[in-house]
């Protein structure tokens, strides 16, 4: 018998990312058992009352509860932002203070991203009393330019590992109990980071952090099997089997799903469950007007090559 549990799970959200946001809930309640409940907290960076009132729509009746925390942006002027950025994501490092005492754990997770498993299993792994869960980020990992240049600024050391911030699950208690939060943010102020706050949370949890598997966070050099990850066998095979089985496709980077029409091999599931959300008559796809010209045939040109490497390595 399966024992009912409560999920909760955090997004950090302005009024342009709320409709991608709900997305992702969409995704995880539909691969949830309904009979756990999950409790959504949205970081809120502005979301306008009709925005929210779709969000509370979508999810009327069913086991996903909504509620939209006031973030305290001042403590965020001046940090800094580039490329797609914006300050709300700067708004998870707060999550420890605006979240209830009672949440004492929670999963993290960027908007542009869909869940295609079970987050029940995501939720209840064992951090081993570190304060973060995470997964490695192998792009950067994977690089010959990257990887040297963050163990240069952050004072890693090659044989180290480095996670991506999409995909948290986070020891709330501990994060309130030592303030991390804080010291975070403050970090970042001093730093211009290149990655930003996913830097300044590598410095912070410098090797005292929980390796989550490579499925639990599916970004494009993983999904698109780049050659820096192919030439390396410690990571060719985790991506190649995290590609087979992914549990969370997140769409980091310059290739948005909703910028484009819908396209099987690409953003099929983005529109599947867009269209089971109250957003479902906003007009698509939504192109960003600062990456106009960007062709998708580039990104299905890749996903091609990817599966032509994983039917090479598939064994």
């Amino acid at each position: 018998m399966t024992v009912q549990q409560r999920i909760n799970i955090v997004f950090a959200s302005d009024d342009n990312y709320i409709q991608h946001a709900t997305v992702a809930m969409m995704s995880i309640m539909q691969n949830t058992s309904q009979q756990n409940c999950l409790s959504c907290y949205i970081l809120d960076d502005g979301i306008s009352t009709s925005a929210k009132e779709k969000v509370y729509q979508t999810f009327r009746g069913s086991n996903v509860e909504v509620h939209f925390l006031c973030a305290d942006v001042k403590c965020l002027e001046n940090l800094f932002v580039s490329g797609q950025l914006s300050r709300a994501a700067y708004l998870r490092l707060q999550m420890a203070e605006l979240l209830p005492e009672s949440v004492e754990r929670a999963i993290y997770l960027d908007c542009d991203l869909v869940v295609m498993k079970d987050i029940v299993n995501l939720w209840n792994m064992d951090l081993h009393n570190h304060p973060l869960g995470a997964v490695s980020d192998y792009g950067i990992m994977a690089s010959s330019k990257d990887w040297p240049r963050k163990q240069s600024e952050l004072g890693f050391e090659s044989n180290d590992e480095y996670f991506n911030s999409g995909v948290l699950v986070v020891d709330v208690s501990a994060w309130r109990r030592y303030d991390y939060g804080s010291k975070i943010i403050d970090a970042v102020k001093k730093n211009n980071y290149q990655h930003h706050d996913q830097d300044a949370l590598n410095v912070m949890f410098y090797r005292n952090w929980a390796a989550v598997p490579l499925q639990w966070n599916v970004i494009p050099p993983i999904w698109n099997l780049f050659i820096k990850i192919l030439r390396k066998e410690k990571f060719r095979k985790k991506a190649i089997k995290a590609r087979q089985d992914i549990a969370v496709l997140h769409y980091a980077g310059g290739y948005k799903p909703w910028e484009y029409a819908e396209i099987k091999a690409f953003n099929k599931s983005y529109y599947q469950y867009f269209r089971q959300t109250a957003f479902a008559e906003e007009p698509m796809p939504q192109p960003n007007k600062n990456r106009r010209g960007r062709s998708i045939k580039r990104q299905l040109f890749r996903l091609k090559v990817a599966d032509f490497w994983q039917y090479v390595f598939r064994n």
